[in-house]
């Protein structure tokens, strides 16, 4: 495993592993148990894990997590949507599994990986993604609905409010991997297992960002410290939706890396900012003594 994965891996385990724990320091009861919902697409089916607060009511804020490009993304993907859903109140939090990934549990979703590095953001994955919103729009009622992606699926993140404006009310890009081109080719470039002159189907969040609709409302987290994606094609991406006329916001986490990102203050504080547009708060994490 290269050690960028290997940084990545750590990096969601530790943040997953805190967010957990102040989860259920601040309430009496756990969350109810995570249900695994299967999303039909064209390629065969797509894994989400839903997880609901406590208290939600007929009406509740539906949040879907999409994963990076990382290997298991179920060993952090499913529990950090749990530890949201416990966190504050009228909240569904659901886990995407991408297509072509396997999760901690051994399932699959349908669809193609690719080689993980900025190519598999395609039409067919971001209208994966997008199916299973609309499945879960269906099923819970939301009032309202935040997507949130982290790297690479930051990227799908973006891409589907462009594709699909008005199926997401907003989103929280975490580390976003506004380039696929530029990622992909410096990922090349660097490593030279992959071959060479590969083609990038990706879409482009730049392209589509013309399309998003104006009554978005985005938060981005980028660290300055992060050298997986740069923070210049986050601040290109933040320029175009305000030229849209999107309520969007950068925030830049001083000395914070690639998923760091998890639990830098401004990431709490995208969260908090979006939630408080239907009047909710996310808990504050509890940090364990001597920790």
């Amino acid at each position: 495993m290269s050690n960028r994965r290997i940084r990545i891996r750590l990096g969601l385990a530790a943040a997953v592993l805190a967010l957990t724990a102040s989860a259920a320091a601040a309430q009496s009861a756990p969350p109810p148990a995570g249900q695994t919902v299967w999303v039909d697409v064209p390629a065969g089916r797509l894994k989400t894990r839903v997880f609901h607060s406590a208290r939600i009511s007929q009406h509740p804020v539906l949040v879907v997590l999409v994963h990076g490009d990382i290997p298991s993304p179920g060993q952090g993907l499913y529990e950090l949507a749990q530890a949201i859903a416990g966190l504050t109140d009228d909240v569904v939090a659901a886990g995407v599994l991408r297509p072509g990934y396997q999760d901690a549990q051994g399932e699959t979703s349908s669809g193609k990986l690719g080689y993980a590095i900025g190519d598999n953001y395609t039409p067919e994955v971001v209208d994966a993604v997008d199916a299973a919103v609309r499945k879960l729009k269906a099923a819970y009622h939301p009032r309202t609905v935040v997507i949130i992606g982290h790297s690479g699926g930051g990227a799908i993140s973006a891409d589907l409010m462009g594709r699909h404006p008005g199926d997401a009310d907003a989103a929280i890009l975490l580390a976003c991997g506004c380039n696929p081109n530029e990622f992909m080719q410096r990922w090349v470039r660097e490593h030279p297992v992959f071959p060479k002159n590969l083609p990038n189907p990706s879409l482009l969040p730049l392209d589509l960002a013309p399309k998003v609709s104006p009554k978005s409302r985005v938060r981005m987290v980028i660290g300055d410290k992060d050298d997986v994606v740069r923070l210049v094609d986050s601040q290109a991406y933040a320029q175009a939706l305000r030229a849209r006329g999107v309520d969007v916001k950068l925030a830049i986490a001083p000395g914070v890396g690639h998923n760091d990102v998890f639990l830098a203050p401004q990431t709490l504080a995208a969260i908090n900012d979006i939630l408080a547009k239907d009047g909710l708060t996310m808990r504050p994490l509890q940090r364990r003594r001597g920790g």
